[in-house]
């Protein structure tokens, strides 16, 4: 199951064709005109992270870089930061409403106001000027049942040496939030990194086999980064390090 999810990834973009279609009985068939940007989305059974062990807490979009940077010469770092702003904002917006989809003139609307605020510079993934991050791969805590652990280290004093980045693998930026505060974590100083930066494809706008992000991509190419897991024999395939 380890290569599951990039194999139906691929599979759905190659025979996904000009149009996007949905089943119409759970998503509303893109008519918009954005929707030329978007990859087909997964279907939930395979939403997975095989090496998180844990289901994505939302239903992603991903976007096509290969069609945004030929449509709108975006960059690497824009296109991550484009495709994390529009889900946190749909997250947001389902968070307040009943409604489960969005209409047509919302997903454009939503689109082009993130599209607008990400070639403005509104950046949500940036990190202070440091030279030491640990990357803390929160699913590995997760899946051994190892969060107390987390607590101690921020009790000891642990994440005050290197700047801490809480990476997931499956939750959203606001799953990270609310898993902070649930396990009373709040003064760690996390910055976050969450699934929403996941993406198909690489820094050269070229389609991958799986999800990943790569580090050095979004953040000074100086930095040194070091993953930091619950049992060293549990690595994400999903992020790059340098």
């Amino acid at each position: 199951m380890k290569y599951l999810n990039s194999l139906v990834l691929l599979l759905l973009i190659s025979c996904g064709g000009g149009e996007v279609r949905r089943d119409s009985e759970n998503v509303p068939y893109r008519t918009s005109g954005v929707e030329q940007f978007f990859l087909p989305e997964l279907p939930t059974w395979t939403n997975f992270s095989s090496s998180g062990q844990c289901f994505k807490s939302s239903s992603f979009h991903y976007l096509d870089f290969s069609k945004l940077s030929s449509q709108y010469q975006l960059s690497y770092v824009e296109m991550i930061e484009l495709q994390a702003q529009y889900n946190e904002r749909i997250e947001n917006y389902f968070r307040s409403t009943a409604v489960r989809f969005l209409k047509p003139v919302e997903e454009a609307s939503f689109f082009s106001n993130t599209l607008e605020q990400v070639r403005g510079g509104v950046r949500h993934i940036k990190l202070p000027k440091v030279t030491d991050v640990d990357v803390i791969w929160i699913d590995s805590f997760l899946q051994e049942n190892k969060m107390s652990e987390l607590k101690k280290m921020m009790e000891a004093g642990r994440f005050n040496e290197n700047l801490p980045l809480l990476f997931s693998s499956c939750l959203s930026h606001q799953g990270l939030v609310q898993l902070v505060a649930e396990n009373n974590l709040e003064d760690a100083g996390f910055y976050f990194l969450s699934a929403e930066t996941l993406s198909a494809f690489g820094s050269d706008f070229v389609l991958k086999p799986g999800l990943r992000v790569e580090l050095a991509k979004i953040f000074d190419p100086k930095i040194k980064f070091k993953l930091l897991t619950s049992n060293p024999k549990l690595l994400p395939t999903e992020i790059v390090l340098p």
